[in-house]
């Protein structure tokens, strides 16, 4: 969580409160209130699954496991674009490798990480079979929308220049991508509470993979305005990851209904 993003000297709206990075403020509310929202949506299911009891136990011996490898696979897989993308400047600051141990996280990464991790530890469990993304998604989607507001705080992952609508990060008018992201996570958490609830034929995983899709698609599309190195078939590592993240989780749901 203790984490700031690079940006350049003199820009943010809001850097710091009483001394601490606006930044790791946010980014440590968004895990807080992700893991909430993720518990408190596994006792709301256990209530409603009473007459099910020996699923909700089994899960409930899962739900703290499932949020520890979340957060640790997402974690490191949110490390490895930005490492990827920043390989130049590692190697010209090798002796001081600190610094992008604990600065610099991608979400793209992040959602790729956790989910291998959590793949693993249920083929590890034998458990392959017992679902808990109905209830990560929209816990995910709310850490992500929390999580771009510190962003767009601090002044880090902003878009390229612009004369309209744009924001003053420090050197002129910048795109929000920030804050386009930020309310299209939000957005995106309030979609798939009403559908969890709503749907009479939900399946197990839906959720996730609706998540992954849809913010893998708007993700795509925004970084073609977002100030990061296009120089992958005149696209960003991350809108690479994207696309294989919407080929895989597409190709997961053919074959489930098959």
């Amino acid at each position: 969580m203790l984490d700031n993003h690079y940006v350049p000297k003199g820009w943010g709206i809001l850097t710091n409160i009483n001394g601490v990075s606006t930044y790791t403020i946010l980014v440590s509310l968004s895990v807080i209130l992700g893991i909430a929202s993720y518990l408190i949506l596994s006792i709301i299911d256990k209530k409603r699954n009473d007459n099910n009891k020996e699923l909700v136990k089994s899960k409930n011996k899962y739900t703290i496991d499932i949020v520890i490898m979340a957060l640790l696979g997402g974690f490191i897989g949110s490390k490895i674009p930005v490492i990827i993308e920043n390989i130049d400047k590692i190697l010209e600051n090798v002796n001081n490798l600190k610094l992008f141990l604990i600065s610099g996280k991608s979400i793209v990464g992040g959602l790729v990480g956790g989910y291998i991790a959590i793949r693993i530890y249920k083929k590890i469990n034998n458990i392959e079979g017992m679902r808990f993304g109905n209830n990560i998604a929209p816990s995910v989607a709310l850490g992500m929308g929390i999580g771009r507001i510190g962003c767009f705080l601090s002044g880090c992952c902003y878009g390229i220049k612009t004369n309209f609508l744009g924001i003053n990060f420090g050197d002129g008018l910048r795109i929000p991508t920030q804050l386009y992201e930020a309310i299209f996570c939000i957005m995106l958490f309030v979609y798939l509470i009403v559908k969890k609830y709503k749907k009479k034929d939900l399946k197990d995983g839906e959720l996730f993979s609706n998540l992954v899709i849809y913010y893998f698609v708007f993700r795509f599309i925004i970084e073609f305005v977002r100030a990061t190195e296009k120089n992958i078939l005149f696209l960003s590592i991350y809108q690479i990851i994207c696309l294989i993240g919407i080929i895989f989780m597409l190709f997961r749901e053919i074959k489930e209904e098959k």
